[in-house]
Order: C-alpha cells, then sequence, then structure tokens
C-alpha cells in the first residue's frame, strides 16, 4: 500500500537526558530534543497486519494537523518542532476516517462496511490514569501518527474499541460526506474537551476569547457559537484564517500583530462593552504572547483553557488570576467523557459544520507538496483522500 512517512535523525541534544526506556524504544518526550532533520516520503509499503481485537480500514478521509506540520517542519538548528511525544520512522495521520473492510476474530461491535472515526489517543485502561478516568494521561499511552503507524496511507489496522460509527451521518449525509465530516472529528474533539471537559464552568452567554484560528481555533468557535456564546473573539495573524473564523460565527476578528499601540486588554474590553471574556481558549501554542498578556480583562471567575502545543514558558498574572477567581486549566486530547458521540451528534444536527474549514481535497499522491504549501499557515484544513 502507499503511506507516508516521517523520518528523522536520532540525535538527542547534548543538554537533554533520556530516560533507559526512552533510549531503547525511542519513543521519546521530548521530540525537538531528540528528532533532527525530519522528512517525508510517499512510499510502498506492507499492508498493515490484523489483531483478533483489531479492524481494518479503507482509509478514506485524513486531515493534515498542526502538529503533522511541527514534526515535518525544523528549526534553524535542524530539530523537528513537534515538543511532545514521537517516534520515526513512522506513518503520519490522526485526523481520520474509514470503512471496515476486515474484522478480527474477537470484535464483537463493528461489521464490514461499517464508517467509523478513530481516536488517536490509544489508551490502555489499565494503569492508575485509565482507572482513574483521565484517559489522555494514559501512563501507556501510543499515539497514532506519532508513535504508531497512522492514517496517511491506504489502510490502517485499529482496536475497535477506539471506533465511533458514523451512522448519524451517513443517513443524513450519505457516505461520502460522513466520511469527510468524520475526519474533522478528531480536532473538533480536542477543543471540545478542553472548552467542556475540562472545567465545568461554560455557560450560554459567556463572552470567548480564541487565539488561533488554526483546525483547533475554528473548531473552538463553532462550539463556542452552537453553545450560545456570547461575543466570540478571535486573534489570529492570517488574513484568510481571520476570515474563516467570521465564517464559522466570530463575532469580531483581530489581527494580533496590528493593534495600533493597544493591548490585547484594552480590545477585549472594547469588543466586550467593558464587561472582559468569561472563557478563554489558547489554540496558538504561543501562551507567552497570548494568555500572558490577559490580565485586567478576565472577568470574575473567568477560565482559561491552554490546548495549543509550543512556545516559551509563560509568565502568567497569577495575583489577578486570584483576586478574580480565575480557572486555569491545560488540555491535551480528546478521549473520553464521550466526547466523540458529543461532536458527531453536533454535527449530524447540523448545530455545527466543520465542513466549511476545509480549504482543500487531495489525493494522496499530492501530500508532500499539500505540506508544503501548508508552511505558509493560509489553508485552513487539507484533506487527503488515500484511496481516491
Amino acid at each position: 500500500m502507499k503511506a507516508l512517512t516521517l523520518n528523522a535523525e536520532f540525535a538527542p541534544k547534548a543538554d537533554h537526558v533520556l530516560s533507559q526506556r526512552e533510549l531503547d524504544t525511542h519513543k521519546v518526550k521530548n521530540g525537538f530534543m531528540v528528532w533532527k532533520n525530519p522528512s517525508i516520503e510517499l512510499a510502498e509499503i506492507a499492508d498493515p497486519e490484523l489483531q483478533p481485537n483489531e479492524v481494518r480500514l479503507e482509509v478514506a478521509a485524513v486531515g493534515i494537523c498542526g502538529s503533522d506540520m511541527h514534526m515535518y517542519e525544523s528549526g534553524s538548528d535542524g530539530y523537528m518542532i513537534y515538543p511532545s511525544l514521537v517516534k520515526t520512522p513512522n506513518i503520519l495521520g490522526h485526523e481520520f476516517a474509514g470503512k471496515v473492510v476486515e474484522v478480527g476474530s474477537a470484535v464483537r461491535d463493528l461489521e464490514l462496511g461499517d464508517l467509523v472515526a478513530v481516536e488517536e489517543v490509544q489508551w490502555c485502561g489499565e494503569c492508575t490514569a485509565c482507572r482513574r478516568g483521565f484517559l489522555n494521561h494514559c501512563d501507556n499511552t501510543e499515539e497514532l501518527g506519532f508513535t504508531i503507524p497512522g492514517a496517511m496511507a491506504e489502510y490502517i489496522s485499529v482496536k475497535a474499541k477506539y471506533c465511533w460509527k458514523l451512522d448519524e451521518l451517513a443517513n443524513k449525509f450519505g457516505d461520502e460526506e460522513a466520511l469527510l465530516m468524520g475526519a474533522l472529528v478528531e480536532p473538533t474533539g480536542v477543543a471540545y474537551h478542553g472548552m467542556f471537559n475540562r472545567l465545568t464552568t461554560w455557560k450560554p452567554g459567556n463572552n470567548v476569547v480564541i487565539f488561533g484560528a488554526g483546525p483547533i481555533g475554528l473548531a473552538a468557535t463553532a462550539l463556542a457559537v452552537a453553545g450560545g456564546g456570547g461575543e466570540v473573539i478571535v486573534f489570529d495573524p492570517s488574513e484568510s484564517r481571520r476570515a474563516m473564523a467570521e465564517t464559522m460565527g466570530a463575532s469580531a476578528v483581530v489581527d494580533p500583530t496590528a493593534l495600533d499601540g493597544f493591548s490585547l486588554d484594552d480590545i477585549v474590553m472594547q469588543l466586550t462593552y467593558g464587561r472582559g471574556t468569561d472563557t478563554v481558549v489558547e489554540c496558538a501554542g504561543v501562551a507567552d504572547r497570548t494568555i500572558q498578556l490577559l490580565d485586567q480583562s478576565l472577568a470574575v471567575n473567568a477560565s482559561v483553557i491552554d490546548i495549543g502545543m509550543g512556545g516559551k514558558r509563560p509568565e502568567l498574572p497569577t495575583v489577578t488570576y486570584k483576586t478574580k477567581g480565575v480557572q486555569l486549566a491545560g488540555s491535551l486530547g480528546h478521549v473520553g467523557c464521550g466526547t466523540f458521540q458529543n461532536v458527531i451528534r453536533l454535527m449530524a444536527a447540523g448545530r455545527i459544520d466543520m465542513r466549511k474549514m476545509v480549504s482543500d481535497r487531495l489525493p494522496l499522491t499530492d501530500a508532500i507538496a499539500a505540506f508544503k504549501r501548508l508552511e505558509s499557515r493560509e489553508d485552513s484544513k487539507i484533506i487527503l483522500h488515500p484511496n481516491r
């Protein structure tokens, strides 16, 4: 089968200490400290094997994520930008949907022909974190497209327990559209998890500030609108991405590089009629230039959700957090709490339409060119179709 593989040199930085497990497995926790000169290659490889508890999927649609770009791109020192869990060589791709074409002998709830979206976080269900309900923080986690083979390939084998059927989408929109929408469940789930699972402070009418109008920020925008947000303000330096945020329902979009001498606090207070923001969602991965700078514009009992990966360690206005009762939550992943199920239901009900952010749909043979195109960060989401 054809597959897009990420390769890089295992070259830990001199000042970075690896655990023995990382040295033995090359599954490292801080990719940007270890993997040098990353590159991608489209090649023919063997079809994946099938375990009894797995299904084989014919991949119909797979999105290129910002994390894929960060593994593909390198900094001035030649090391990949992505700061978290990575192992190479590996097939990229974790935002996807497909059709079941083979069923393992131990699988009971899926059948040939089922259309499914698949969780990227491969939680074990047995470690202490999982047993406490924190599946996104599994002690034994594997990640599709990061540490084990992903979906930028014609076929993938995955455990049935990570699959969610797309029946209601297929019934309302047809199979092809259901599979496209299914590939958008994972990035939407990342925003959903941060906004609605990590804290329980969301209320219709909340004023919302969203940093970053990439796919996660656009998903946060759509969810804020669907959830009855008041003013939904999106900051992004890209003109095309700001326009997309407006399409997704933002009430105001702002270029953070062109504030004409005003601070972020000033802009937020102007756009919220002096009332401030109740919810802040950081999706840009530069917390030192976003949430670090919000102080006086945080409303009493405001929530700050930090999703974006990367950037320098921020210095936060903790005195303001205390005096105003501000809650700060880091958010990672998208599994647990019925997130995939609820995102699929929102899509099926027409409450959110994440297809609006798809800027192009290309065959897998155009994958390398698509990655190159995304370096400009002008596209919102490019979808690859491995079997076209």
